[in-house]
């Protein structure tokens, strides 16, 4: 039997293709792994309606981590907890985004306006063509030590509340189910997916990975291309590491 018990796979650029697809090699391991008394669990920053349409590949009662950690679902039907922003602060991030020019985009209801105080607004984020133009942003929203700032690309940026992690969500679902942080598989491969690698007892990065997020994994698999999840559901298996 396998040292760990929980697997949570981040989604974009991990468990997903470039086709958004899951491939036959990583659907045949989640099974293996279930089969093998672990859970396999999601931690994205996708919403639900987004990250839904997936969640059939792993058993009903996995929990999942949405939104980089501001929905917790205990399992598919009964959310555990959700985190919005702060209102004053989502029309702060919507105009920062108007005034340089770039793209933005939110999840839950968020405004603009301030008068709006009863904003379920989980999360809000910017895209821009220009890397350095983003850096800049990260920079400046991370000086108001206001909200949590991540990524989930080079070229964007993801505010959630304050302490919003997808490592706060597993630590909180895994407090409930009775694990351990060290019993954690944590796979991903981008900024938001940094807090849940070195938190983990296997922080694991894909072979298209960031650099920092290589850097602080204990284990770097192949890319979301080849098939990288089925093989650290493989290792994990087989207790090689």
């Amino acid at each position: 039997m396998s040292k760990y018990k929980l697997i949570a796979l981040d989604m974009d650029g991990t468990l997903l293709n470039k086709g958004q697809e899951i491939s036959e090699q990583n659907l045949h391991w989640i099974r293996k792994a279930e089969e093998a008394g672990l859970i396999v669990s999601f931690a994205t920053g996708r919403g639900r309606a987004s990250s839904e349409p997936y969640w059939g590949v792993v058993s009903p009662e996995a929990p999942m981590i949405l939104s980089n950690g501001a929905e917790i679902w205990k399992n598919h039907d009964e959310l555990l907890a959700r985190y919005t922003l702060p209102a004053d602060q989502v029309p702060r991030l919507i105009n920062l985004a108007k005034e340089h020019g770039t793209k933005y985009w939110t999840l839950g209801s968020c405004s603009d306006d301030p008068s709006k105080v009863g904003d379920q607004c989980l999360k809000v984020g910017m895209y821009h063509q220009d890397v350095l133009v983003i850096q800049e942003l990260r920079a400046l929203v991370r000086s108001w030590d206001s909200v949590e700032v991540s990524a989930s690309a080079p070229n964007n940026m993801e505010m959630n509340r304050k302490g919003v992690t997808k490592a706060a969500g597993l630590a909180q679902i895994t407090e409930l189910l009775g694990i351990k942080p060290s019993e954690v598989v944590a796979v991903g491969d981008s900024l938001n997916d940094l807090a849940m690698i070195k938190w983990a007892g296997l922080g694991v990065a894909m072979g298209n990975a960031e650099d920092p997020v290589k850097a602080a994994a204990d284990l770097v698999t192949a890319s979301n291309e080849e098939d990288g999840v089925a093989q650290v559901i493989q290792l994990v298996l087989k207790e090689v590491c």
